[in-house]
């Protein structure tokens, strides 16, 4: 395993809009949402669990259109915490993929849309495979808006697990024949962590957890031929994790140029963590380095699972869930520098609630900003909140406003001016490990507020977090000596 140490960088932050509620969790569900988008604007899948149906919420720039249900009548899914349906999206072409039940026979299907979400086709059959059963499917969609969906087969027996996938090249009015790209690794696939497919110009690249006598490691298996052969399989993580049963999480993966981001979470020393695998493509799969995340400060119970991961060009933004200190919130890591290591040498929280459990988050970064939904089991219902990346360590602007921050590094107190105290409606120091710690402040004027660390903290790097009374809200890190 290729473990890089933490570094010191310059840090970026995020202003999030208000936090938005997609629809009734008692009505529509909250199970694992995933999202995707459609000119720009979320389209948000939600499983209602117990029924085992899916419902497709549109964003309209301000809130949601009331969901759409896209099931045949009677017909259900299987859908879990850790598993479940799966939507992609290209230009107007919406697709969402689904294992049908009852779990020992039913085959993973499709559903289709050509404008934008708004209705969808009756369903599409995807597997082509009556040996034994099929579950656990997600998809990818291509350049051109074709889906490649990918699933795990089982035999008759219920054993010898592998990773099919099933590519559409007439934008998933029909699927070709399946082939299976995991016969070439060792042992077999982890019998329910979910696998990922990846797809991005000549690429496909699928991922999954191995299991090699009870070592259930990160792998991938990689196609530079557009899906024509997938010969160049790996260990993507190498922490040789042994778990005797099935951890029920899985990785997920981004492309850009000819490198692999690959987020997983493993308990391989000790507790569940968020790890960050690159890898380059152009010669096969060539593990370059394993990124640990910032652990939990606090200790027994604690952890990181879940993780999900997007970027484009230099920008890398992963978000996971977090469980400290009883509270599981939705963290978020940013690098706009091209440095996976980057990401592991800071963490900020996404939901604003203090308190409670927020889980399964997905995230897309497009034009410039993060789209993040969640689950938050405080009232059963799913979250959605957007935002832009900040260089925090810089002079920012909020709604044409400079905000500037001096001194900065500092030995006990510092001054921001450009925050409008009648907008503020709460203020909190936060450490680089996402840890909340005791500040004394006081505002000087109307836009001047003066920040005292005292002796109150350690030496390092610590984020000022304004909370607005419209439930945005703003950060600025200061370096104290």
């Amino acid at each position: 395993m290729i473990v890089l140490p933490l570094l010191a960088f310059a840090q970026q932050g995020v202003i999030w809009e208000p936090e938005v509620t997609v629809a009734d969790g008692d009505t529509f569900g909250y199970i694992r949402p995933r999202l995707s988008l459609v000119n720009d604007l979320p389209i948000i899948m939600l499983g209602k669990g117990g029924d085992g149906e899916i419902f497709i919420a549109k964003g309209n720039g301000t809130s949601f259109n009331v969901p759409i249900s896209v099931l045949p009548n009677g017909m259900q899914t299987y859908m879990a915490s850790w598993t479940g349906p799966d939507i992609a999206s290209k230009g107007n072409n919406v697709v969402v993929v689904f294992k049908a039940q009852p779990i020992g026979t039913g085959n993973i299907y499709a559903v289709r849309s050509i404008n934008g979400g708004d209705t969808f086709s009756d369903t599409i059959r995807v597997d082509n495979f009556n040996q034994g059963e099929t579950w656990m499917p997600a998809l990818d969609m291509d350049d051109n808006g074709n889906p490649h969906v990918t699933y795990m087969v089982l035999d008759a027996g219920g054993g010898n697990e592998g990773i099919a996938i099933a590519s559409s090249t007439d934008g998933g009015a029909t699927y070709q024949a399946q082939q299976v790209v995991t016969d070439t690794s060792p042992g077999v696939a982890c019998d329910c962590c979910p696998p990922e497919i990846i797809v991005k110009g000549e690429y496909q690249l699928a991922l999954f957890r191995n299991n090699e006598v009870n070592i259930r490691d990160t792998w991938g298996s990689l196609s530079t031929d557009n899906g024509a052969s997938f010969n160049s399989n790996q260990n993507l993580d190498e922490l040789g994790w042994m778990i005797s049963s099935c951890p029920s999480t899985g990785p997920h993966g981004l492309i850009i140029s000819d490198s692999a981001y690959v987020v997983s979470a493993s308990k391989a020393e000790g507790k569940y963590r968020v790890y960050l695998s690159t890898t380059g493509l152009s010669e096969g799969l060539n593990l370059s380095s394993v990124q640990i995340m910032n652990e939990p400060t606090s200790s027994i119970g604690d952890s990181q699972n879940f993780p999900r991961i997007s970027g484009s060009g230099d920008t890398l933004i992963v978000v996971w869930e977090e469980r400290e200190l009883g509270n599981t919130n939705i963290l978020c890591a940013v690098t706009t520098d091209g440095n996976a290591q980057t990401l592991g040498s800071f963490k900020s929280k996404v939901n604003s609630g203090q308190t409670g459990f927020q889980g399964k988050p997905d995230v897309i970064f497009k034009n410039g900003f993060i789209h993040v939904v969640y689950q938050d089991l405080a009232d059963g219902n799913v979250i959605y909140r957007k935002g832009t990346i900040s260089d925090v360590t810089d002079i920012n602007e909020i709604n044409g406003t400079v905000v500037s921050i001096y001194p900065n590094p500092t030995s006990q107190l510092v001054t921001i001016n450009g925050i409008k105290k009648k907008l503020v409606s709460s203020i909190i120091a936060i450490e680089a490990t996402g840890t909340e710690v005791e500040i004394d402040f006081d505002w000087m004027s109307s836009e001047t507020i003066l920040i005292d660390f005292g002796n109150k903290v350690n030496s390092g790097n610590y984020f000022i977090q304004f909370g607005f009374t419209n439930g945005s809200s703003f950060s600025k890190m200061v370096s104290v000596e």
